[in-house]
């Protein structure tokens, strides 16, 4: 028979399980104090007591070239960051790469102090801080190491020495190819820095070069041997969907180009309504830079100025035409054809009047629905496309005489 359970042992009880569970409490308050200090105290337990900035300190001051380590040996050597909670990289991993010191720090861990050297990769996208103890002078002795570098005096402009040749554009560290340049055989590819790569004993110059794929395209940049490669302008433009007007160099290859290029067929077709006269590229870069009426042949319109027109006379130029290009630029070539010779016809150029033109040269550059997505062709572009539209005809004059002239009206649109 149970025991009848009285109200005053239940508030006893009661009172038990309140101080047993607030002991409980207080217990692991106490408990995990000393772990959340202690947690506290571990993030905190490397300081930067001292530091000394190298950025500016060179091995080679003449090519600007910081100071150059690399991991000592294949074992395990971890880089940290700034203050050594979090492992970023194993040195083991990196034996080919040249780290370059930026700063020297002291840490200190309770009593004891260690010098840890910050170091970054010849681009950077790789930094922390690596015991000095780890690293060795230097440049690694494996892969390709650029040794030199020069940055003055480096325009220029390249095209590869041998047509169908596959040379190869390379990353910093000769690991990656960039591009093959025979595959842009109509490129201009642009000097920006000379270096010295030695691999293993030998030592050859590369040179970077930068360029925009297909004229219209990304930008692309790398290093190639220079052996590869010719100074000049190029003159071939298979394969490119526009050259800037200054990248000729002369009659012959902007002809060619002209006739060839798949966004020149309106040029090639407008330029056949004079049959008796040639472009000349010397025109065209005066029709360019002074005659186009839209303000958009140039890149980076504001800074234009016009050029000289020495050497040509009698220049006669059609803005109302070029306008009307401009603004119906999404017509099939066929319609602004037939729109071009209504207004030649209107303006007192008809077909009899173009065909007596034995003695006049046409300027002419179209820009007319390239795709230019990245903005890399004209200053203000529409929807992703380029379009740009400069005709003129003149006469070669020698005297230099340019009274005839019609004014540019570069700064009148």
């Amino acid at each position: 028979m149970p025991y009848p359970v009285q109200k005053g042992f239940l508030l006893m009880r009661k009172h038990v399980f309140t101080v047993v569970g607030l002991g409980l409490l207080l217990g692991s308050a106490w408990i995990t104090t000393p772990q959340t200090t202690a947690r506290a105290k571990t993030k905190s337990s490397y300081q930067i007591v001292k530091s000394k900035d190298y950025s500016h300190v060179y091995s080679d001051k003449k090519h600007a070239v910081r100071l150059p380590f690399h991991a000592k040996s294949a074992k395990t050597a971890y880089m940290w960051n700034a203050h050594h909670t979090k492992k970023l990289h194993n040195l083991k991993n990196y034996q080919a790469t040249t780290w370059f010191l930026a700063k020297s720090v002291v840490l200190k861990y309770g009593q004891h102090k260690r010098v840890y050297y910050q170091v970054k990769n010849t681009t950077h996208a790789i930094s922390g801080y690596v015991w000095k103890g780890y690293l060795a002078k230097g440049y690694s002795p494996k892969g390709y190491q650029i040794v030199e570098q020069k940055w003055a005096n480096q325009s220029g402009s390249y095209y590869p020495r041998y047509y169908g040749q596959d040379v190869k554009m390379w990353n910093y560290n000769h690991t990656k190819v960039r591009v093959h340049l025979k595959n842009f055989p109509g490129m201009n590819w642009y000097r920006t820095e000379t270096v010295v790569m030695r691999h293993g004993k030998k030592r050859a110059v590369y040179y970077y070069l930068s360029g925009t794929l297909r004229g219209n395209g990304r930008t692309v940049g790398g290093y190639v041997w220079r052996g590869y490669l010719k100074r000049g302008t190029n003159p071939n433009h298979t394969g490119q969907n526009y050259v800037p007007i200054d990248d000729f160099i002369g009659d012959n290859d902007y002809n060619q180009y002209v006739q060839t290029a798949k966004y020149q067929k309106l040029a090639k077709q407008i330029a056949a309504l004079f049959p008796n006269s040639k472009i000349d590229y010397g025109l065209s870069r005066i029709a360019a830079y002074n005659y186009d009426a839209a303000n958009q042949s140039i890149m980076s319109d504001e800074n234009v100025k016009p050029i000289g027109t020495g050497g040509y006379g009698n220049i006669k130029a059609f803005p109302d035409i070029d306008r009307y290009l401009l603004k119906h630029s999404s017509w099939s070539n066929a319609k602004k054809l037939n729109a071009v010779k209504t207004m030649l016809d209107q303006a007192g150029y008809d077909a009899t009047k173009r065909a007596s033109m034995t003695d006049y040269q046409i300027g002419i550059q179209i820009i007319d629905n390239i795709p230019d997505i990245l903005g890399q062709i004209v200053a203000s572009d529409g929807d992703g496309y380029a379009n740009g539209y400069a005709i003129i005809v003149g006469q070669q004059d020698a005297s230099g005489n340019s009274e005839n002239n019609d004014k540019s009206f570069f700064y009148y649109n």
